[in-house]
């Protein structure tokens, strides 16, 4: 999709509004359409609004976006920054992701006179509980995304109710690049798991997430515990890092399961985990938009058992993904897991052909993504 195609200039500069250039699923599949634009035509950037660009704010700049640090702490001084930065940074297109917060994002974008403004929500929910001074936010964020957002996207249509209401959303969802192309199975699996502290004839339950309250780690300690009688030797492998990773380590030690789950940390090489190492996916997410680890785990040929609050439309590989309410509670949970890794692996084919039919390679995300945009610029 070219710019020049709706007799738009080139290239169109669009600003991305993020918390921070961290590797959850949104920056992952906004990072990964970076090697495949064609920069003739289109410029990506990035405005960060956390306190720190991220770690993944290097590898942006090596595929030639720039990175824009904008604090946004304190909160009142959030706005001025914001229109100082659209005022003085020429682009077309401001597109923030930030759930709630684009309402003030792109009112500091009107203000500062960008005319194509899209608010994307990622997620079912702000993770926030329902107290009324948050319910007071939420409705304040509404008016202002009814007032100032130009457009309105979503990675589902659960996700865009949950921002939304009743304004229709241009449906994005993600894509897959290397998941959908890359094998390992030629690999080492001995090896692999060998380097990660974990025997061949293990049996393997694997999550990838940040450690907040979201990816409900918790309760995954729980269904480890609960597995313990059923089968002595499974392992736990949780890839990932954030705030609650060391709280989540002491409390799997004092469950006396430090043996037993292994903190991988932030990797490079999920696919290959998944393809590797893992015999099931355990994902009890409180709520979620379109996980792309869920996507990620399916491309591997995975089987999945995934909370019952996740939208059904993230189960693409027929037969991959068991829902289960989470009330059911970790002894259920540990028997399905285990029986999950006891079924065995669905067919890297059988399970790719499905994900691209569905549209989820970065290829057609990105295309539809472009088109949006085209649309949109003035």
């Amino acid at each position: 999709m070219q710019s020049r195609e709706f007799g738009l200039k080139a290239p169109l500069r669009v600003l991305h509004v993020l918390g921070a250039l961290d590797r959850g699923g949104v920056e992952r599949w906004l990072l990964g359409l970076l090697p495949r634009l064609d920069r003739s035509m289109w410029q990506f950037d990035f405005c960060v609004l956390g306190p720190g660009e991220g770690r993944d704010a290097s590898r942006a700049r090596q595929w030639g976006s720039r990175v824009l640090h904008c604090p946004a702490d304190p909160r009142w001084k959030s706005p001025a920054r914001l229109y100082r930065l659209f005022r003085s940074g020429g682009y077309d297109i401001v597109h923030s992701h930030v759930h709630h917060f684009s309402g003030v994002v792109l009112a500091a974008a009107r203000a500062a006179g960008l005319r194509a403004r899209l608010a994307h929500s990622h997620n079912t929910h702000d993770g926030c509980p329902s107290t009324w001074p948050r319910a007071l936010y939420r409705a304040s964020a509404a008016a202002l995304l009814g007032r100032f957002a130009t457009h309105a996207a979503a990675c589902t249509p659960q996700s865009a109710a949950a921002l939304f209401a009743a304004r229709r959303a241009e449906i994005v969802p993600y894509g897959l690049d290397g998941s959908l192309t890359d094998l390992y199975l030629a690999e080492d699996s001995a090896a692999l798991r060998g380097a990660l502290g974990i025997a061949a004839t293990d049996t393997i339950l694997g999550h990838v997430g940040r450690f907040d309250r979201q990816k409900n780690h918790d309760f995954l300690l729980d269904v480890a515990l609960a597995m313990q009688p059923l089968r002595p030797g499974a392992r736990w492998l949780l890839v990932g890092d954030g705030a609650g990773r060391s709280r989540l380590a002491r409390r799997a030690a004092a469950l006396g399961l430090a043996r037993t789950v292994v903190f991988a940390g932030l990797r490079d090489d999920v696919p290959r985990l998944m393809q590797l190492a893992m015999d099931a996916f355990v994902f009890p997410s409180l709520h979620e938009g379109q996980p792309l680890a869920l996507l990620e785990a399916q491309a591997a040929g995975l089987r999945s058992v995934a909370s019952a609050r996740i939208s059904r439309q993230s189960a693409v590989v027929r037969g991959a993904v068991e829902f289960l309410p989470l009330e059911a509670g970790p002894r259920v949970w540990a028997e399905r897991a285990l029986a999950s890794a006891d079924a065995g692996r669905l067919p890297l084919a059988h399970a790719r052909e499905q994900l691209l039919a569905a549209g989820l390679s970065l290829s057609s995300s990105l295309e539809r993504l472009l088109e949006l945009y085209c649309r949109a610029a003035p």
